[in-house]
C-alpha cells in the first residue's frame, strides 16, 4: 500500500522470537497450497507504512525460475496467490471492546461486496488480504472534485447497505466515552511525553466531553451504516496506468451511526497531512479543510444519489451541512483520545501526542470560529 519500511514486529506467539518466523507459520497454516510447501527460505516479509493502528505487511514467495533454488509451483496450485498484504490487529484493538467475532463478519461481507480487497484467510490476530498495487492519496489530490465526488456516491452506496450488527447509533458515544476515560487514565514514566500529556490535559477535555454531547446530541439525522473513518490514510489510488481508480479502505470502525459524522470525520481529516518523512510524521494546516462551497457541493452530491423528492433535497442538504459541522467536534475530540491512547500502548513510529494535542487544538479552533 505504500514505501516498504523498518516497523516494530508485534508477536503474539509465546512460541516464537522473531516476526518473520511467526508470519511463516501463519501463511503455512492459513493460506496453504504452495504456502504450506515452502521452507523458510522460500519466504519474504516487508514491513509496510500507511496504518497507525494496525500493523501493514507485503508476504510473498520466491517462486523457481529455472535456475535459483525458489519454490515449484504444481499445476494444482495456480490459483493460489504467490504475494499477500498480511494485517497484524494492534495494541489498541484489546483496549476498545475490540469483538473479534463482529470484525470478521464485517469483513467477510465487505469482501463479498467488494468495498474491501479479497480476503485469502483471516484468523484472531489478523487477515490475509489480496495484494494490491496502490498509494494513498494526499490530502491535496483528495480535495479535487473528481475525488470527492467519487466518495460522496461512495458513501451514497455504502450507507444503503443493511448489515447484522446493532441498528441504534450509540456507537458514537460510546466511543468517546472510552477513549476519554482511557486518555485520563494514560501516565507516562518518559517525562518529555508526560509535560506533553499535562498541556493536553490543561485543555480541560475531562468536562469538555459533557459540552460536546450538548452540542452534538439528541442528533436528528438519520441513522445508517457508516465507514467512521473516511480520511487520508484510507483513501488509496490503486490499479495501472490504463486503470487507475480510487479505492476505500479502512473499514474497520464501520458501524450504526449518523450519516452526517462520515461527512464531518472527513471534512475534520483533511486538514492533517500524514506524509511527512521525519518525526512527527504529519503536518497540520486548517487551509487544507475544503471550503464551505466545496463541503457543500460534496454533500449535494451524495444527497442527489438518495432519490429524495426535489423539494425535500435542499432542506436535507442544509440539514446534513449542520449536523457534519458539529460532528467535526465530535471527531477531532475522539482521535485527540485516541491520540494519547496510542501513544500509550502502540509501537508504531508516529508522533501520536503531538496528533493529540494538534486534535484539541482544531477542536477549539473549530468551536470557537463557528460559535459552537
Amino acid at each position: 500500500t505504500t514505501a516498504e519500511c523498518d516497523l516494530p514486529h508485534l508477536i503474539k506467539n509465546d512460541n516464537v522470537t522473531d516476526f518473520r518466523d511467526q508470519a511463516f507459520q501463519w501463511v503455512q497454516r492459513y493460506l496453504g497450497g504452495p504456502w504450506a510447501r515452502a521452507e523458510l527460505k522460500h519466504f519474504r516479509c516487508k514491513g509496510m507504512r500507511g496504518d497507525l493502528t494496525n500493523y501493514l505487511y507485503t508476504c510473498k514467495l520466491i517462486l523457481w525460475d529455472g535456475q535459483n533454488d525458489g519454490l515449484k509451483i504444481l499445476k494444482t496450485e495456480k490459483d493460489f496467490p504467490t504475494k499477500v498484504a498480511l494485517k497484524v490487529y494492534g495494541e489498541i484493538d484489546s483496549h476498545r471492546g475490540f469483538n473479534s467475532v463482529e470484525m470478521m463478519t464485517l469483513n467477510i461481507i465487505l469482501a463479498e461486496r467488494h468495498y474491501i480487497p479479497k480476503i485469502h484467510a483471516i484468523f484472531p490476530d489478523g487477515r490475509f488480504e489480496e495484494h494490491e498495487k496502490s498509494r494513498q492519496l494526499r490530502c491535496n489530490e483528495i480535495r479535487k472534485p473528481e475525488v470527492t465526488n467519487h466518495l460522496a456516491d461512495y458513501l451514497a452506496e455504502y450507507h444503503k447497505m443493511v448489515m447484522p450488527f446493532g441498528k441504534t447509533a450509540g456507537r458514537l458515544e460510546e466511543m468517546l466515552d472510552h477513549y476519554h476515560s482511557m486518555a485520563l487514565s494514560v501516565e507516562f514514566e518518559d517525562e518529555t511525553k508526560q509535560k506533553m500529556l499535562k498541556k493536553i490535559i490543561r485543555y480541560n477535555i475531562e468536562e469538555e466531553l459533557e459540552t460536546l454531547k450538548e452540542i452534538c446530541f439528541p442528533c436528528h439525522d438519520h441513522v445508517v451504516f457508516c465507514h467512521n473513518n473516511l480520511s487520508e490514510g484510507n483513501i488509496l489510488l490503486t490499479g495501472h496506468k490504463e486503470d487507475r481508480r480510487v479505492q476505500v479502505v479502512g473499514c474497520d470502525l464501520s458501524s450504526y451511526n449518523y450519516r452526517s459524522y462520515d461527512f464531518g470525520n472527513f471534512f475534520a481529516s483533511m486538514q492533517f497531512d500524514f506524509g511527512l518523512p521525519k518525526y512527527p510524521y504529519f503536518t497540520r494546516d486548517r487551509s487544507y479543510i475544503p471550503a464551505e462551497e466545496e463541503r457543500r457541493d460534496m454533500i449535494k452530491r451524495y444527497v442527489r444519489r438518495l432519490d429524495l423528492p426535489v423539494s425535500q433535497q435542499q432542506l436535507t442538504e442544509d440539514r446534513m451541512y449542520e449536523f457534519s459541522e458539529k460532528f467535526m467536534l465530535a471527531s477531532y475530540f475522539l482521535h485527540g483520545c485516541w491520540g494519547v491512547v496510542q501513544a500509550d500502548v502502540s509501537e508504531l513510529q508516529f508522533g501520536y501526542l503531538d496528533y493529540a494535542l494538534a486534535s484539541f487544538q482544531a477542536y477549539f479552533e473549530h468551536k470557537i470560529l463557528n460559535d459552537l
